[in-house]
């Protein structure tokens, strides 16, 4: 199992090199309690509410929650316009992880999350890993120095890691 995953916005098979402004790292335990979240805050909208595309995409995003060796393509093969509504829902969750304390694995309710050990997790990176798949989404994450990704998610928050 690795401990960090990559995630990019392609909407389509990821190039052989990755692209900085479209593709970053992350720790796989961050994205899980993210997902995790993410999946909840949308369940608990009445089903009438949520975003059309939710039922198609809603699998991708549980195994994404719950696998830690996948690519993750954040896009999901949704349009602009459902691109737009998963980045509000991304910024949204984020916001909700910032009002609340350090997160345990016994604090993920019935969800198969990534955990390594039993330590909390910072909420801070989190959220701020949320708000970066909301800018990935958009095309608005700001590119990292040169000959780097950002790695988000890691104790302390964003930081940069050198491509593969």
């Amino acid at each position: 199992m690795s401990k960090t995953r990559s995630i990019g916005c392609y909407g389509g098979p990821p190039p052989d090199l990755p692209d900085p402004e479209r593709e970053i790292w992350a720790y796989d335990g961050a994205l899980a309690i993210l997902l995790g979240q993410l999946l909840r805050d949308v369940e608990g909208i009445p089903p009438e509410h949520r975003p059309a595309w939710w039922n198609r995409r809603v699998e991708e995003l549980r195994t994404q929650a719950m696998v830690s060796d996948l690519f993750f393509d954040v896009a999901l093969g949704l349009a602009a316009e459902e691109r737009e509504e998963l980045a509000e829902l991304f910024e949204d969750t984020a916001a909700r992880l910032r009002d609340r304390p350090p997160r345990t694995p016994g604090q993920a309710d019935d969800w198969h999350l990534v955990f390594r050990g039993d330590h909390a997790y910072d909420v801070g990176p989190i959220a701020e890993l949320g708000q970066a798949l909301s800018a990935l989404l958009r095309g608005t994450l700001p590119a990292p120095p040169p000959g780097t990704l950002w790695l988000y998610g890691a104790p302390g928050g964003r930081t940069t890691i050198s491509p593969r």
